[in-house]
């Protein structure tokens, strides 16, 4: 494969990860808002494809040809502060996403209809951690582009 081809497909990667993990959040708090009215465990339902299908596919593709590329383009990994940046910043937001989000997550998928309390309690713990985790992507991001 190309170098442009790995770049593609890392650009893509990061387009599929931080997209979704942005809109997600972007329309979970607003029918969060609406839960006195619906129920919210499809709401989670849909947020778990979204996450196995895009999430897992976009954050694949992104480790991948970023791996790809550095060894095309002759770069030594923990000698290049902003590969390691972009990392470091990946892996943090994996684990929040794997020990945090996906239990939370699935407890908001689980919940009886109208226990608002505990909805109330785990929602407001998956977008906190959330956030912080979209924050960490889009720290790599910008550690890449960057180079810094």
């Amino acid at each position: 494969m190309t170098y442009a081809l790995f770049k593609t497909l890392h650009i893509a990667g990061a387009i599929l990860l931080l997209g979704n993990v942005t809109v997600t959040g972007f329309w979970a708090i607003f029918l969060y808002r609406q839960h006195e009215r619906i129920d919210f465990r499809p709401v989670a339902r849909a947020i778990m494809w979204a996450d196995y299908l895009f999430t897992v596919l976009g954050g694949a593709l992104l480790t991948w040809s970023g791996i790809m590329l550095a060894v095309q383009g002759g770069y030594r990994i923990r000698e290049t502060p902003w590969i390691m940046h972009g990392i470091v910043a990946l892996a943090l937001s994996t684990a929040i996403w794997g020990l945090v989000l996906l239990p939370c997550q699935w407890r908001m998928e689980r919940l009886e209809p109208g226990d608002t309390a505990g909805l109330r309690r785990v929602f407001v713990r998956w977008n906190a951690f959330g956030w912080v985790s979209t924050a960490l992507l889009f720290y790599g991001l910008w550690a890449m582009v960057g180079k810094r």
